[in-house]
């Protein structure tokens, strides 16, 4: 037995050697030592090295819900500088089942026309935002590339790309009962895309004239709020003091070109004054339209930041290249017709805008508070001073409106509406600018470090020239406009990042009665209401979101 079991350990011993030595005689492969994410703290909290290079990567973004409530009132849709005829002079009449022209002036359509009880009083809103942030270290300073992707749903009035209407006829009594559903929005957008470094600026950003910039409201208010591509350096001088030079995209600041001219009654001194080329005389109206691009926006700033806050002084330069069309066929000397490929009448035009603003901290009241004025006056470069190119819609407002334009003056189109122009083709044969001027304020206040409340407001005027609000030729003039826009939060920050706040807002649209627009009672006879030049709009938000 001991003989046996001395046999069995030493046959295992010898196949351990054996096996060991084999073993020993294989190729070996260590595992690669394991790069754990290291955190960086040269640029602030929430960096990290991306593994296997010296770049810090900042990852964010933002959720957001948002429900949105309104008076909800009828539309008509913006008539004033459109070209369109009044029939002044003519022996035409109203045709009552699609609206047109009254021997006392002009008609809204019915398509032009809806009423308060088909629009919507609420809508809804969601927003998911992904950011971005990668910078690297460099002998010639920080190498930053930023991304900010947002996915935007919308329903309601205000959120729409554009109203899915269809028409609806009372027996022939009344052609205005359109109803018109709207439209829920989905879309994605570039929000900002752009690269820092050495002082240069490359790509999609905040344009470098803005301010204030709606850095408290929800609903928009009056002042620039522009993103746009832009090419911008930006020299420091020390001391909080820089100064920046920025070439802008025009199209983030092209708003639309107006016409005060019809050949509805034409003239010998209307012809003369379109300068009509080529011996093409027109009839019927004529339209104004952007003409192509030409020079980007130049904008310079300067600006100084102190403990005590900032200030910054902003400038820019905008070019408007514009031509007037017949809005259909119009008649050669030799008696043939052609088609408005060529324009009736060109112009350029040089606008520009100035701005001043100031930011104060209050932190003596409360720490965090924070007082911000700005002022600003254009004149052929509207989207100065109205408002954010983006809008409540991400996107331009919709398809027949221009990013410059900014938002409408009622939110929801609510009331008579006017639209918003760089420049008016008038009896002069050129397109004449208009001028205007907003104001900004707003005040933020902490009551306690989880719960903070503000109020902000502006007050914008946008006024153009005798000649374009006179309607020469038959059309409808130009309106003056008065844009009114006061509100208040109240924001609750239970925890870091995580905000539930509401929001209360009033907005007035005042605007003069275009001329050329028929008379109330001929309004009223055919089912459309009086004319009002003001309107007033009371606007609620309830908004949950998350910042990370």
């Amino acid at each position: 037995m001991k003989m046996f079991k001395g046999l069995l350990l030493g046959s295992a011993a010898a196949l351990v050697s054996v096996a060991g030595a084999k073993a020993a005689d294989l190729p070996t492969r260590q595992a690669a030592p394991i790069e754990y994410v290291r955190i960086c703290d040269t640029y602030g909290s929430g960096f990290f090295y991306i593994p296997g290079t010296d770049t810090c990567l900042k990852v964010g973004g933002l959720v957001l819900g948002e429900i949105r409530s309104y008076n909800a009132g009828y539309s008509v849709s913006p008539i004033g500088a459109t070209g369109q005829a009044t029939g002044l002079g003519t022996a035409a009449v109203v045709n009552r089942a699609a609206g047109g022209v009254s021997s006392q002036g002009y008609v809204p359509t019915s398509g032009q026309y809806t009423n308060a009880r088909t629009r919507d009083s609420y809508g809804w809103v969601t927003l998911g935002r992904i950011e971005l942030d990668a910078r690297t270290g460099t002998p010639w300073g920080t190498l930053r590339s930023f991304i900010r992707v947002d996915s935007f749903v919308g329903t309601g009035q205000g959120n729409t790309g554009s109203l899915q209407s269809q028409s609806s006829y009372n027996s022939g009594t009344n052609p205005y009962n359109n109803t018109a559903n709207s439209a829920v929005r989905e879309t994605t957008t570039v929000n900002k895309a752009f690269i820092q470094f050495a002082g240069l600026t490359a790509g999609r950003a905040q344009s470098m004239f803005d301010f204030y910039a709606n850095a408290y409201n929800y609903q928009n208010i009056s002042g620039s709020n522009a993103t746009t591509q832009l090419v911008a350096y930006t020299y420091s001088f020390g001391g909080g003091f820089s100064a920046t030079l920025s070439a802008e995209d025009v199209s983030a600041r092209q708003a639309a070109v107006g016409s005060t001219i019809s050949s509805s009654s034409p003239t010998s001194a209307t012809t003369t004054a379109l300068n009509v080329v080529n011996g093409l005389t027109g009839t019927g109206s004529y339209v104004g339209q952007p003409a192509g691009m030409r020079l980007p926006d130049f904008v310079g700033n300067l600006r100084v930041d102190q403990p005590w806050g900032a200030a910054q002084l902003s400038v820019a330069g905008h070019q408007v290249n514009s031509s007037l069309y017949n809005s259909g066929t119009v008649s050669t000397t030799s008696g043939g017709a052609v088609y408005n490929t060529i324009p009736a009448a060109t112009d350029t035009t040089y606008g520009w805008a100035i701005q001043g603003g100031v930011q104060l901290n209050a932190d003596y009241l409360s720490p965090g508070d924070k007082l911000w004025l700005q002022a600003a006056y254009e004149k052929g470069a509207v989207s100065y001073v109205w408002g954010n190119n983006l809008a409540s819609s991400y996107g331009a407002v919709n398809g027949n409106r221009f990013y410059g334009s900014g938002f409408t003056p009622s939110d929801t189109s609510a009331g008579w509406n006017s639209n918003i122009y760089d420049c008016v083709f008038t009896l002069s044969g050129s397109c004449e600018q208009q001028s205007g001027w907003s104001i900004v304020g707003a005040y933020k206040h902490y009551w306690l470090p989880s719960l903070a409340s503000a109020i902000y407001g502006s007050y914008t005027q946008i006024n153009y020239s005798n000649n374009a609000l006179a309607g020469f030729g038959g059309a409808i003039g130009a309106s003056n406009l008065k844009g009114t826009r006061v509100g208040t939060n109240l924001v609750w920050t239970p925890v870091k990042g995580f905000d539930i706040g509401a929001e209360f807002m009033y907005v007035n649209s005042t605007q003069t009665r275009p001329v050329g627009l028929a008379p109330d009672a001929v309004l009223t006879s055919v089912g459309l209401p009086a004319y009002r030049g003001s309107t007033n709009e009371y606007e609620g938000r309830l908004r949950v979101q998350r910042a990370f």
